[in-house]
């Protein structure tokens, strides 16, 4: 009866019979099969927590079962589902990573690999969009310094991000705006740091839509840079003058 229900596709009814049965069968050639279809009935439900634990437990009690590899493919595959939007908590979306990379790693060759790839892209990409939305958000509220700090760290984690080459460009936007704001003992480090961001960016981006602005920027930080060096000239003009 449970299986006419599961093939009628009436989860419901089915889940409560196998239920019933995993203690009628533990310990027996047919307990696989009803934690197997037990875990497919949560699946249909879209039970998707109770269904991978359930498709995990068949994975760790029959290693070498029939359905041992789809198990384990599906636990990610519940993780996956489970995880939540970039904006939520992260939690389950690091779980779903886990479970996709370990389902490679037991299975290197399994005809799921493919799949599981594209499972890992998704996850990864909310991870990123949420760092990069943290990273940007420092650039949003003038905090250049930490931005200066955050933004690279992204790129460094997600070098796939879509969002690399906006990251770059606002990299060299604050550190001008950080030099700008500085105290006169760090504007010139902080300019010429600016001025290393931007070599750095136009060699990896010499087609980009943002080298006019930058451009700008530049031409600003050498005008600024300038003036620090002549009023430095005139310091030591009038020094050099009183001394004599």
């Amino acid at each position: 009866m449970a299986m006419a229900y599961y093939n009628k596709k009436d989860y419901y009814r089915a889940s409560t019979l196998f239920e019933q049965l995993q203690d009628n069968f533990n310990g027996t050639a047919m307990a696989e099969k009803v934690i197997y279809y037990s875990a497919y009935c949560n699946y249909g439900l879209r039970n998707y927590l109770l269904a991978g634990f359930q498709f995990k437990s068949y994975f760790e009690n029959f290693p070498s079962g029939e359905f041992a590899e789809e198990s384990l493919y599906m636990t990610a595959y519940c993780a996956y589902l489970e995880s939540q939007d970039y904006f939520l908590d992260p939690t389950d979306t690091r779980k779903g990573i886990e479970a996709v990379k370990l389902f490679v790693s037991v299975y290197p060759d399994s005809k799921y690999v493919a799949e599981c790839n594209v499972l890992l892209d998704k996850l990864r990409a909310k991870l990123a969009f949420k760092a990069y939305k943290s990273a940007k958000l420092y650039y949003d509220i003038r905090e250049y310094k930490s931005a200066i700090v955050a933004m690279p760290n992204v790129v460094r984690e997600f070098p796939e991000i879509a969002q690399k080459e906006e990251l770059d460009y606002l990299t060299v936007k604050s550190h001008f705006y950080l030099a700008e704001g500085s105290i006169e003992t760090k504007k010139v480090e902080r300019y010429q740091n600016t001025l290393t961001a931007y070599a750095d960016f136009t060699a990896e981006y010499p087609e980009s839509k943002y080298l006019n602005e930058l451009r700008n920027i530049v031409a600003k930080t050498n005008t600024a840079l300038q003036k620090i060096e002549k009023q430095k000239e005139r310091e030591t003009f009038y020094k050099q003058r009183e001394e004599f």
